[in-house]
């Protein structure tokens, strides 16, 4: 990762780790099978993100 980043001048982005990503997950994608199941507002979803300590302006959905 380091060579092509260096090589295609490309900043590295956010990394997460399985744990957190994890924990992303479970709710993120709760309930998506569901019948009456419905998308998330950006708020909603941010809200999420920030739950599982993903922060900062590359998190930022709005």
């Amino acid at each position: 990762m380091n060579d092509w980043l260096a090589r295609t001048g490309h900043p590295r982005g956010a990394v997460v780790s399985f744990e957190q990503m994890w924990a992303l997950v479970q709710p993120w994608y709760a309930g998506r099978m569901e019948p009456k199941w419905r998308g998330r507002t950006a708020a909603e979803a941010q809200k999420i993100l920030e739950e599982v300590g993903l922060t900062g302006p590359f998190w930022e959905l709005s």
